[in-house]
């Protein structure tokens, strides 16, 4: 019987918690729980334009997407907020950014003004992916399994009920491996 993307079985937890016994003794994050982050988090009622300075201050290459009941439910990517971000007209002519002037963007980006992240939800050509979630006692060779399986960038941190959610990012994970290969002695 097949499993469900993003889930692990008893024998494959046994497998990565031994690698985990290992991991202490180098001194490097090995827990969902050592690298998790709060991100920001939208609902569908958020202003594009809003979703543009969470992404530019926080330098995330997606935003975490809340239903009605505050719940995280998918993540979307900066690049379909930029589309968001961008008249339609642009997008299927290029040859037409070139031409537009100040004025032209300062309107463009007033227009811009009033589109919400519910106009990508809506959109069946966007792809929302579901969030994915791990323990907080995942080892970090579960979550690279888990977000390589779903191809995920971002993964949710099954925490205590009502606490804040946090998040295991893509680039925390990498730099987790790097850092136990660089405590084991391997050479980049």
């Amino acid at each position: 019987q097949p499993r469900p993307r993003g889930t692990l079985d008893a024998v494959s937890r046994e497998v990565w918690s031994a690698t985990t016994l290992l991991s202490h003794n180098q001194k490097a994050p090995m827990h969902a729980s050592d690298i998790a982050i709060a991100l920001p988090i939208v609902d569908r009622n958020t202003r594009a334009l809003k979703a543009a300075k969470l992404i530019a201050a926080s330098d995330v290459g997606g935003l975490i997407v809340a239903n009605l009941e505050g719940k995280p439910v998918g993540v979307v990517a900066t690049v379909d907020i930029l589309r968001l971000l961008l008249p339609g007209y642009l997008r299927e002519d290029m040859s037409l950014a070139a031409v537009v002037d100040e004025k032209g963007a300062e309107e463009m980006w007033t227009n811009a003004a009033s589109r919400t992240l519910g106009e990508l939800i809506d959109d069946d050509a966007v792809r929302m992916p579901d969030i994915v979630k791990v323990d907080a006692d995942a080892t970090i060779v579960e979550i690279a399994a888990v977000m390589a399986d779903a191809r995920a960038r971002v993964v949710l941190v099954n925490g205590e009920p009502g606490a804040k959610p946090t998040f295991v990012t893509l680039p925390a994970v990498m730099d987790a491996i790097v850092k136990f290969a660089s405590a084991a002695g391997v050479k980049a």
